[in-house]
Parts: C-alpha cells; sequence; structure tokens
C-alpha cells in the first residue's frame, strides 16, 4: 500500500494511474489536506466577494480549486460508503454474516478442535474445472483453476497429495473422507466441491465463498458451535484480531459454556 498522500497522487496524476486512485486508502493526512485545501478556496472566495475588478482571472483559479476538491470529495465519499458497509456487514446476525478471512477462520477452528488425542489439519486442494454458460444464445465453457480448503482430522487427509496441482477431483474423494467418520468444513471458489456435497448435517457461514460445514459427533462440531456463537455475539469481522487471541477467547469463553451446558 502507498504512503502517498491522495493529494499527491492527484496532482501528479497521469494516463494510466487509474487503478492507483482508485485503490488508495484515505488516510487522516487526506482530511487535513482537503480541510486545508477548502480553507484555502473559502479565503480566496473572501477575496473574490470584495473585489470589482479582476473577477474573471480570481474565478478561474475558484473553479480549478473546486473542481480539485470535487475530485477529493468523491473519492473521499466513496471511501466513507466503503467503511460503513464494512462495519454494518459486523453488526448482522449470524444468518447474514459473511467471513471475509476465511483461512483465519479455518486456523482458529483447527487449534479449538485439535487436542492430545486427536489433530486437525488444512489442507489446500487445485484441480482444473470448468465454468459453462450461456452467452447471446450459445453455451461457452471455460477452464479455470478450482481452488478449495478444507479442515479434517489429519488422519483422514493423509491420503490426499496436495503438494501439486491434482489432474482432478471429483466429489466422491471428498465424501469419502467424511464417510470416515469425521466432520469437515469446505470453502473455494468451486461450490459444486463445497455446497453441492449430498451429505448429511451441512450447514453454512457466509454468502460469498461461504464456510461449508459437515458435521459429526466430534471435537470439529463442538470447535464450529463455539465459534458460530462468538460470531453471533461478536459479529464476523476477524480483521486485526490475532489468531491466537482469538482462540484463547472463545476457548475461555464460548466452550466453557457449550461443556457447563451438556452438564447441567
Amino acid at each position: 500500500m502507498s504512503n502517498e498522500s491522495l493529494k499527491n497522487i492527484l496532482l501528479s496524476a497521469k494516463p494510466g494511474d487509474y487503478d492507483k486512485i482508485m485503490n488508495h486508502t484515505i488516510t487522516e493526512e487526506d482530511i487535513v489536506d482537503f480541510s486545508n485545501l477548502y480553507y484555502e478556496f473559502a479565503s480566496l472566495k473572501n477575496e473574490y466577494q470584495l473585489m470589482t475588478f479582476g473577477r474573471k482571472e480570481v474565478a478561474k483559479k475558484l473553479v480549478e480549486k473546486l473542481k480539485f476538491l470535487e475530485q477529493m470529495s468523491y473519492l473521499i465519499d466513496r471511501e466513507i460508503k466503503a467503511q460503513r458497509s464494512h462495519y454494518e456487514d459486523s453488526t448482522k446476525n449470524l444468518e447474514s454474516s459473511n467471513v471475509d478471512d476465511y483461512y483465519k477462520a479455518l486456523e482458529v477452528l483447527q487449534q479449538l478442535a485439535s487436542n492430545g488425542k486427536v489433530q486437525y489439519e488444512i489442507k489446500t486442494i487445485t484441480y482444473p474445472t470448468f465454468d459453462s454458460c450461456d452467452r447471446h444464445g450459445y453455451r461457452t465453457t471455460e477452464e479455470y483453476t478450482g481452488e478449495i480448503f478444507i479442515l479434517a482430522e489429519k488422519e483422514t487427509l493423509s491420503k490426499l497429495d496436495c503438494s501439486k496441482k491434482l489432474p482432478i477431483l471429483r466429489q466422491e474423494m471428498l465424501i469419502d473422507i467424511y464417510n470416515q467418520g469425521t466432520s469437515m468444513i469446505l470453502v473455494g471458489n468451486d461450490e459444486y466441491m463445497t455446497e453441492r456435497l449430498n451429505l448429511p448435517n451441512k450447514q453454512t457461514l457466509g454468502y460469498y465463498h461461504p464456510l461449508v460445514f459437515y458435521l459429526q459427533d466430534d471435537e470439529l462440531a463442538t470447535a464450529v458451535e463455539s465459534f458460530k456463537k462468538f460470531i453471533e455475539e461478536n459479529g464476523a469481522d476477524l480483521e486485526q484480531i490475532k489468531t491466537e487471541d482469538l482462540v484463547q477467547t472463545i476457548k475461555s469463553k464460548y466452550q466453557k459454556r457449550n461443556k457447563t451446558k451438556k452438564l447441567i
């Protein structure tokens, strides 16, 4: 991420800098720059209003300053709306929540579920797959790289070689993991392999590349229950929270709560 101010980016903008401008994250310095530039405009406006001669030349300067302020204002407003949307997402109920950092979620669930008796592992599976769609009355098929992450018992994943791109991935390969008696969690860019498995006890969290849980009566299912309770009470925004802090918080508050309920 560039440390260059929005003001300097706009002043030195060249053809082809569109992405650089649009991807800039608004900072406090940018807001101060905007305030100072507006103060310059307001001061010149006051001078203009007291003038009789030379108004046209000053008006041209006012127009240039306003154009620049409009550019900054648009980008600042865009950032404000994006931030509002981000924090509004954090206020949603569990059914409407979406975990953007799904790999961190998998790491948290892995650590919550693993203990002295059983270890869980995350594996990344890449493979060629195809996307078919209708365009202008014709069906087209395009190949792309499917990528899914799977969390399950380490022993059940041992036969799955993920060190290289698989030549093919079939649903049966994932179903077989579940049929060995372990819960598993899937997330990725191929919903056919994550959301459309014909398996029982399916739950989801999120709406875009959701975490898909296929649960059984084991430690991972207990971890999922505690994790979802955390999300329900605290929101799905996991940014800026360390994985180890999330694990300790959920263990100390939500897993203990679940254990207490089972004892009652």
